[in-house]
């Protein structure tokens, strides 16, 4: 496959669906089977966590974490996330044996690309065998993270300031959320304003709604604060064609001999694909970032069209 420099090929599952055990263990079968015969990549992302879907089903709040939303045919942006995940384990777990194989010079795995890496259970397998298995991967997943687990503190935050509007952010869902928000950073704004929903379109946003609309932010940074993400939308069609935020930075340091830092970044809000997505524009700060009670001032001006949103920001370590 390496040598051919071939596409990589996968067929993924990532369907949840109110069925019966029999039901899905044939799904994930044919999935392997048709995988195998054709020699493509399978995975299954759907085996990784239904049987957390099953066992709590009549518990909105950790159906709520899972899913990053309410259980339903769409599910929300945590789901997504999941799958993006998924993938890319099991993208490393194929390049990783193969690696291995390579150079052990046998054959290590008999599939590296089985569902087995992700707790996934076999055709024909019993709820008794089923359940073993699962208890098995969870106490792995348990001895791997024991440090974290174990600790009585919680994780320190890598950021001075992040949102993203999600229902799974567990605290920005709807406008009134997102204005919230903002007020603790906004300093001026002229044509943009939250608006949205939190599950049905358009969603819950931060909306350029006019030509030239812009705001300013300021950041006191509480810790060292090196990375800018924002994240916008970009999608298709007249509206978004030839958008363009432009964002001044300029940083105020607390050590006078160091003065200010400034840098400009840009993002665009069209793509050609018919479809609406929401991606991080990752932005390295100048000067080296802020330093503990710098001043970050952010100005943004949508310099071309009248319609832009952003989903999110994050004044980040990393």
């Amino acid at each position: 496959m390496c040598d051919d420099l071939l596409p990589l090929v996968v067929i993924l599952e990532d369907f949840y669906g109110y069925e019966n055990y029999e039901t899905v263990n044939q799904l994930s079968g044919y999935l392997y089977e048709l995988a195998t015969w054709y020699g493509l990549m399978g995975i299954n992302h759907a085996n990784v966590i239904k049987h957390e879907l099953w066992a709590n089903l009549d518990k909105a709040h950790i159906i709520s974490n899972i899913l990053g939303g309410d259980y339903s045919l769409h599910p929300g942006m945590g789901s997504h996330i999941g799958v993006a995940w998924t993938v890319f384990y099991n993208f490393l777990v194929a390049f990783s044996d193969s690696c291995a194989d390579s150079a052990s010079g046998e054959r290590i795995t008999k599939n590296p690309m089985n569902s087995k890496y992700m707790g996934g259970y076999e055709i024909g397998g019993k709820y008794q065998s089923i359940r073993s298995t699962w208890q098995r991967n969870k106490n792995v997943a348990l001895d791997f993270c024991s440090d974290q687990l174990n600790s009585n503190t919680a994780a320190p935050s890598p950021c001075t300031y992040a949102f993203m509007a999600s229902t799974m952010s567990g605290g920005v869902v709807r406008p009134s959320d997102l204005i919230k928000k903002m007020s603790r950073i906004l300093t001026a704004n002229v044509g943009w304003e939250a608006a949205g929903n939190p599950i049905k379109q358009p969603r819950t946003g931060w909306y350029a709604t006019k030509p030239h609309a812009s705001f300013s932010l300021r950041i006191v940074a509480s810790l060292e604060t090196k990375y800018m993400t924002i994240m916008a939308m970009k999608s298709y069609g007249d509206r978004f064609l030839n958008t363009l935020l432009e964002i001044n930075v300029r940083i105020q340091h607390i050590d006078k001999n160091r003065g200010e830092s400034i840098a400009s970044y840009e993002i665009t809000g069209y793509h050609k694909f018919r479809t609406s997505i929401h991606s991080p524009q990752k932005f390295e700060l100048p000067g080296g970032g802020a330093k503990v009670n710098d001043t970050i001032i952010v100005n943004a001006t949508l310099s071309r069209g009248a319609y832009f949103k952003i989903n999110g920001f994050a004044f980040c370590q990393y």
